[in-house]
């Protein structure tokens, strides 16, 4: 590639010097009388190497080269400052004002092609790291920002463990979305309801109709910059999928199955709770309803025994008043008496068995009144685990998303 020099200089003879010494196949060079044309002549066509005189009329060399150095066009342009002067201080002041080399007139060309191939490797090899910096400045963004979106992703699956409704899954859902700047609407299904939620607050029917109606096969449904991602339990529209970013693009498709896989986990773990918990009261009911049954009918049996008792003790006094006023003979009345006391013996016997029942339902329903007591207790130990766990996640989570 041929070398472009542009040499600003208010000697003409310089500038022809310059001119004979640089000019080749390899070499192009163009000049400049003064500071101000200079300045503009680099502009319109950037160099790969200013020559800049120190002394000129108008703004001197070094006003010069820190002016061109606030340009954005000639900010990395190699600048060789050409004067007469040599001092220490002159060449710290060029460097100060931002040259790259001093040198000294007059010059041998052969010195001259030395340095300028020197700036020329050395302008190539800033370009090459420059390159190389952004793009490892470009991959570190990225890294970190991926990280960020993932640890938002971890940040949502931890809270998602203190949420006991569907309500809370769904706004917890789209507050997570919302970090990543996409706006969604989310379809959440419980019991065959669907509950909707949406980043803007509503949901058109035609975008119900979309999430509703699309294959629910696919994990993924993409049309335009609108993605419909479906599982069992939930699906998401997303309206702004970033399609001028792809790499942004990808990291989102990623981490959405992550959310909702935990969301879908979640709805089922609702729902097995919520079953696990009308059944415990359903059986504290029915454990209690049976104990009271129990209880009734023990009480009746003894109410019951101690009524049989005194009628029977009441019969025998009524039959002894009886056989007296009906005459009968000693013997006949003492074979009736014989006859009832057997009779009163037997049924007192059925009646003792009644003590054996009432001490199985006694034991029965001590043993249900301990069962009744456990499942009150795993019950009101289970609410308050949930209700300790939700105060922990929001005592311990702090809504700003660090990186890991």
């Amino acid at each position: 590639m041929q070398i472009d020099i542009l040499a600003i200089d208010d000697d003409k003879f310089i500038q022809k010097v310059i001119t004979r010494s640089l000019s080749s196949h390899a070499i192009s060079v163009r000049t400049a009388n003064d500071g101000e044309s200079g300045i503009e002549e680099a502009t319109r066509v950037v160099p790969d190497i200013i020559l800049l005189d120190v002394e000129m009329p108008g703004i001197n060399g070094y006003e010069t080269c820190d002016r061109l150095r606030s340009l954005e066009a000639t900010r990395n342009t190699p600048i060789v400052f050409l004067s007469s002067h040599s001092s220490q201080r002159e060449r710290m002041q060029g460097y100060e004002v931002g040259a790259d080399d001093y040198f000294v007139k007059p010059f041998e060309k052969e010195g001259l092609l030395a340095r300028i191939n020197v700036l020329i490797k050395y302008q190539r090899e800033r370009e090459e790291l420059q390159e190389q910096y952004e793009l490892a400045h470009k991959s570190a963004i990225t890294a970190m920002t991926g990280a960020s979106e993932l640890a938002m992703a971890m940040h949502f699956l931890e809270k998602s463990l203190a949420y006991h409704s569907i309500n809370e899954l769904g706004q917890g859902l789209l507050e997570t979305t919302d970090q990543f700047f996409i706006d969604c609407c989310v379809m959440l299904t419980d019991k065959e309801q669907c509950l909707w939620f949406s980043s803007s607050g509503t949901v058109s029917p035609l975008e119900k109709e979309l999430v509703e109606n699309v294959d629910k096969e696919a994990r993924f449904v993409d049309f335009g910059s609108r993605t419909i991602v479906n599982y069992p339990k939930v699906s998401l529209l997303v309206k702004n999928m970033p399609l001028d970013d792809m790499e942004r693009y990808g990291r989102i498709k990623d981490l959405l199955p992550i959310l909702l896989s935990a969301v879908n986990s979640k709805i089922n773990v609702l729902g097995t709770q919520e079953a696990l918990t009308l059944q415990s009261t359903n059986l504290i009911d029915s454990f209690k309803e049976i104990r009271n049954s129990l209880f009734v009918l023990g009480s009746t049996i003894v109410t019951n025994r101690k009524d049989s008792t005194v009628m029977m003790n009441k019969l025998v006094q009524d039959l002894n008043y009886d056989f007296l006023r009906m005459g009968l003979e000693e013997d006949q009345e003492q074979y009736l008496l014989n006859r009832i006391d057997s009779a009163i013996d037997e049924a007192m016997e059925e009646m003792d068995a009644g003590v054996e029942i009432r001490q199985a339902l006694t034991f029965i329903l001590q043993k249900l009144n301990t069962v009744v007591n456990k499942q009150e207790e795993l019950y009101n130990a289970f609410t308050e685990s949930l209700a300790v766990e939700v105060e922990k996640e929001n005592a311990s989570m702090d809504d700003d998303v660090e990186l890991f």
